[in-house]
Order: structure tokens, then sequence, then C-alpha cells
């Protein structure tokens, strides 16, 4: 079948099945809206074509040229793509799932909208790509290159990133839900609005980075290195942060209830307004740091150093500060009166009926009190 016979088919909209274009040069041809089932385009050149709209379907492209094509709207199912050339080329919305990507080269592409479901992209290069809106869903990306790629509102979920290369790549409200990070570099670079949620990144190293108002919410990052990141309003609650190093960083306004911060370096950081109830801040050290309105309420405190930390109504209301080291206490409220007198009425509150699982504070009973 001859190049020019195969676009008119597809013009008349003839499903291709088990095809053979091996090595043909498809080049600048216009196959748009085409159905192709287990056909093969490997070493096929297809440089400049239209694909628009086409769908794959088990097809073997292992070698093809796609350098510059367009795909908008594209689906691949269960393909086989490893080593396809795709340099600049365009596949806004398209849709690969259940693929094998290794070692593809798709640097400079524009990936708007494109899902990539349970597809296997080891190797592949995505170098100064365009990732708007692009959805990574448990897909295997190890050793590929996100270089100096722009990365804004995509999703990558359940996804080990842990070893690939994401030097110099910006993101922007980019989503890392359940991914792996561990021992990842963003140092120096801009990762604003970004979510992390349960992402795995204990060692991950992020100095000089700026994260402002980024969710850290239940991730590991357990190690991580942080000096002078700059992440105002960002969020750590229920977050693993032993031993993290966040000396100099600019952390004002952020949220870290129910955080693990034993052994943490705050020294010299700032964090006025920031909220640490419920802690474990066990021998974390807070030497030199801006503490100017934080609220440490309820924090386990105990080993804690603050030596020259700054202090302007800072709260340690029940917090357990047994062994912590100060220079002086100026600025310290023990005691939040209006939290204190709130606690004090709630426990003196009149009984009242009850239901039989709660207490006269309507608080749920144990199985053991239940069982009384």
């Amino acid at each position: 079948m001859s190049p020019q016979e195969l676009a008119t088919r597809i013009r008349n909209g003839v499903r291709m099945e088990r095809e053979d274009f091996t090595g043909m040069q498809l080049g600048g041809l216009d196959l748009s809206g085409g159905m192709f089932s287990e056909c093969r385009f490997a070493q096929a050149s297809m440089a400049g074509s239209r694909l628009d709209d086409s769908v794959f379907e088990r097809c073997n492209f292992d070698g093809a040229v796609l350098s510059a094509a367009r795909l908008d709207g594209v689906s691949f199912l269960r393909c086989s793509l490893a080593q396809v050339e795709a340099d600049a080329s365009h596949w806004p919305r398209a849709v690969v799932a259940e693929s094998d990507l290794k070692n593809a080269r798709c640097a400079d592409a524009e990936l708007a909208e494109t899902v990539f479901h349970d597809c296997e992209l080891h190797g592949a290069s995505l170098e100064r790509a365009r990732l708007a809106k692009a959805i990574f869903n448990g897909s295997r990306l190890g050793n590929a290159s996100l270089r100096d790629a722009t990365v804004a509102s995509a999703v990558f979920f359940r996804v080990d990133l842990r070893e690939a290369g994401l030097q110099g790549a910006r993101f922007h409200n980019a989503v890392f839900s359940e991914a792996d990070l561990s021992g990842q570099s963003f140092a120096g670079q801009s990762l604003e609005l970004c979510q992390f949620a349960d992402a795995r990144m204990s060692g991950c190293v992020f100095e000089d980075a700026r994260l402002p108002q980024c969710n850290f919410k239940g991730a590991m990052l357990d190690g991580a290195r942080m000096a002078r990141v700059h992440a105002p309003q960002s969020l750590f609650p229920e977050a693993d942060l032993r031993g993290a190093d966040f000396r100099e960083a600019t952390l004002d306004h952020s949220l870290w209830i129910d955080a693990l911060l034993g052994g943490a370096d705050f020294s010299g950081a700032s964090l006025t307004q920031s909220v640490f109830h419920r802690t474990r801040c066990e021998n974390a050290r807070f030497a030199r740091s801006r503490l100017d309105y934080a609220d440490f309420s309820y924090a386990d405190l105990r080993g804690a150093s603050f030596e020259k930390a700054t202090f302007l109504r800072t709260q340690m209301h029940r917090a357990d500060l047994a062994g912590s080291h100060w220079s002086d206490r100026i600025g310290v409220l023990d005691n939040d009166p209006a939290l204190h007198e709130a606690e004090r009425a709630a426990w003196q509150r009149p009984t009242r009926a009850a239901r039989l699982d709660r207490d006269a504070h309507g608080r749920m009973l144990t199985d053991e009190k239940n069982t009384r």
C-alpha cells in the first residue's frame, strides 16, 4: 500500500487492521481520524504528519520518527513506542494508556492535557517539554529526563520519580500525590503552589528553592535539606520531618499541626505567625529563629533549643517544655487566657442527657466503657 493510498483510505473512513507500514515514508501525510488496530509503523518516517484524533490499538511504532508531528487528541492503547523520535511534536489532549515509551525522545514537545496512564517511560526524554495540565497516573519514569521542562497544573499520581532528571524544571501548581521523590534534588528551583500530599520525599534537597504556598500534608520528609528555602504560607500537617534542615529558611505563616519534627533544625529561620499545634519537636533547634506570634500550643518541646530566638506573644499553651533551653523568655505566653477559659468552661459544663455511646461532654465512649 502506497502512502497516498493509505491517506485516501483514511479519508474514506476505512479501518486499518494488521497492516504493515514498517519503514515507510509517511512524512507530511494527513492521517487524521484514522482507526488502526495491530498495525506496524516500526522505523516509519512520519515527521510533520497529522494524526489528529486518530486511534491506535496494539500498534508498534518502535524507532518511528514523529518529529514535529501533530497528534491532537490522538489515542494510543497498549502500543509500543519504544525509542520513538518525537521532538517538537504536539500532543494536546492525547491519551496514552498501558503503552511502552522506553527511551522515547519528546524534547521540546507540547504535552498540554496529555494523559499517560500506566505507561513505561523509562529513559524517555521530555527535556524542555511543556506539560500544562498533563497527567501521569501510575506510570514509571525511571531515568526519564524532564530537565528544563515547564510543568504547570500537571498531576503525578503514584509515580516513581526517584531516578528522573528534574534539574532546571519549573513547577507551578503541580500535584505529586503519593509520588515517590526520595533523594531528589530541587535545589534552587521554583515549585510554587505545588501539592505533595502523602508523597515519599526522604532525603530530598530543597536548598535555596522557592516553595510558596506548597502543601506537604502527610509527606515523608525525614532528613530533607531545606536550608534557605523560601516557603511562606506552606502547609506541613502530619508530615514526617524528623532530622530535616530548615536553617535560615523563610517559613512565615506556615502550618505544622501534628507534624513530627524531632531533631529538626530551624536555626535562624523566620517562623512568624506559624502554627505548631501538637507537633513532636523533641530536641528540635530554634536557635536565633524569629517566632513572633507563633503558636506551639500542646506541642512536645522536650529538649528543644530556643537560644537567642525572638519572641512576641509566642504561645506555649500546655506545651511540654521539659529540658528545653532558653536565653530568655521575654515575649512568651505560657498560657493563652482565652483558650484556658474555654477549656475550663468546657470541663465545667453541667451534665446533660447523653447518648449511650457518649459521655456527658459528647465524646465517644471506648469499647471498654461500653462493655461495663
